[in-house]
């Protein structure tokens, strides 16, 4: 059986920020009367939420980016001159693959994270595509220096009217959202809970550093202060907390979690990673402390907390800014690059 004319490819087995994407774009472009349908793996918890939104699925194999059953599927089943859009690394290998063997298909590549292409097939597989779009300016960047021409940025995006309002004082809560890996920081905000007495902390997410991060904030006589909530949805943690911390020491693309406070009214405390300043403007929609810099992310998440007319104003500058960054935006520029692609708009 043909597959619908536009393809979104993620083959990761978690349910994070790009799978998320994913979700968003493949609902919105739906949603839209477009054809389309997203390829997972058979075991991938998006394969649920697709369904649950009403998005055809095409159940991939395996996770592997060049299983040779995984290109034979899509180089079969595709229309002719369909939009072949990946979401992350492996999808990008995969989509690189079916198109040697399909010169028609139209591949599009999204660069979500700031690191460095690799050498070798790791950038020819993003030099192949039709048009590489990078999530941020900072993304965008570290690919053309790698040798790849960015096409367009295109910033993720949130549902923003799923975000409730912040729902009062909290007695002095922060919060930091993410999978518990290196790119989110947690040591650092750890560390700088000792310099802020009566401050509670919630850790939501999941990830391989719980074991650790929990020993470290043993050892920095913290542990009592913090609470590891899991993974929960951010729209659900947000209206509960006083600020959030986004100490990303690297990595970041587009940080979902700003804009998710943003909409919720909550107070943001951002490292200086480029990508997070592309959003946060200091002093005005947020606060920011250098990268790693315990004792400066400290003192911003004490004056958050304790001068209630500047957390005001940075919410009320961070919600004039985060309609620029809802799911119609987002979808209507990636509509109109597959126009420019040759896809009817």
């Amino acid at each position: 059986m043909r597959l619908p004319s536009i393809v979104h490819l993620d083959l990761g087995l978690e349910l994070r920020g790009g799978q998320r994407q994913a979700l968003l774009l493949g609902s919105w472009l739906a949603a839209q009367g477009l054809p389309v349908a997203v390829g997972v793996p058979r075991a991938a918890p998006l394969v649920g939420a697709l369904a649950a939104a009403g998005v055809p699925v095409v159940l991939l194999p395996s996770r592997r980016g060049l299983d040779p059953r995984n290109v034979a599927l899509l180089a079969r089943r595709l229309p002719p001159k369909a939009i072949l859009h990946t979401h992350e690394a492996r999808a990008a290998s995969l989509g690189a693959a079916v198109r040697l063997l399909r010169p028609d298909v139209r591949l599009v590549h999204t660069r979500r994270v700031s690191y460095p292409l690799g050498r070798g097939w790791s950038r020819w597989k993003y030099a192949r595509a039709d048009a590489v779009v990078a999530v941020g300016a900072d993304v965008a960047r570290v690919v053309e220096t790698s040798g790849v021409s960015v096409t367009a940025v295109i910033p993720s995006a949130i549902p923003v009217v799923e975000y409730p309002p912040r729902t009062g004082w909290h007695g002095g809560r922060i919060g930091i959202i993410g999978a518990l890996t290196p790119q989110k920081g947690h040591e650092t905000l750890l560390e700088a809970m000792r310099f802020m007495d009566a401050v509670e902390l919630w850790v939501v997410g999941e990830g391989p550093l719980l074991a650790s991060l929990v020993q470290r904030a043993q050892t920095l006589g913290v542990a009592s202060r913090v609470h590891w909530k899991g993974w929960q949805p951010a729209a659900q943690v947000l209206p509960q907390l006083d600020a959030v911390a986004v100490p990303s020491p690297h990595g970041e693309g587009s940080s979902g979690v700003i804009k998710e406070a943003w909409a919720c009214g909550v107070p943001v405390v951002c490292s200086d990673l480029p990508a997070n300043v592309e959003l946060v403007e200091a002093e005005v929609s947020g606060l920011v402390a250098p990268v790693g810099d315990v004792g400066a992310l400290a003192h911003a998440l004490r004056r958050v907390l304790e001068d209630q007319k500047l957390a005001a104003r940075l919410v009320a500058n961070g919600r004039k800014r985060v309609d620029a960054y809802d799911v119609p935006v987002m979808g209507a520029a990636y509509r109109r690059l597959y126009g420019v692609l040759g896809y009817p708009r």
